[in-house]
């Protein structure tokens, strides 16, 4: 296996990374209009950052991001950020992902 198919594609949701998958699918049902369950979560390789994952519906698959759980250094792994950058650019004609949510995945899917 080379180094690229080592940080390349989808894999397990990383021990470290895991969070209550129910809690986020029944606040996409409820926050985003045309998503459907049921709901498979990967999570991407690489990206040791802001972990990023694959929400994968029959009809649809989405990305989500976050912080990386426990403590950061303040200012670090500003994905609130990047969601408002990505938010800013929808509407003028540059091609960037639409977001749905800027809501944190802690306050979704940790009890």
């Amino acid at each position: 296996m080379s180094g690229d198919d080592e940080l390349s594609g989808t894999s397990a949701v990383r021990e470290s990374h895991r969070f209550d998958v129910e809690r986020l699918k029944g606040w996409l049902e409820e926050n985003v209009a045309e998503f459907r369950g049921p709901l498979t979560v990967e999570q991407f390789k690489g990206g040791q950052s802001n972990p990023t994952y694959k929400l994968v519906t029959p009809s649809k698959s989405y990305v989500m991001r976050r912080k990386p759980p426990g403590t950061t250094l303040q200012g670090a792994h500003a994905v609130d950020r990047e969601a408002r950058v990505l938010r800013a650019l929808e509407p003028t004609g540059f091609s960037v992902p639409h977001k749905s949510s800027a809501k944190s995945v802690r306050d979704i899917a940790t009890p």
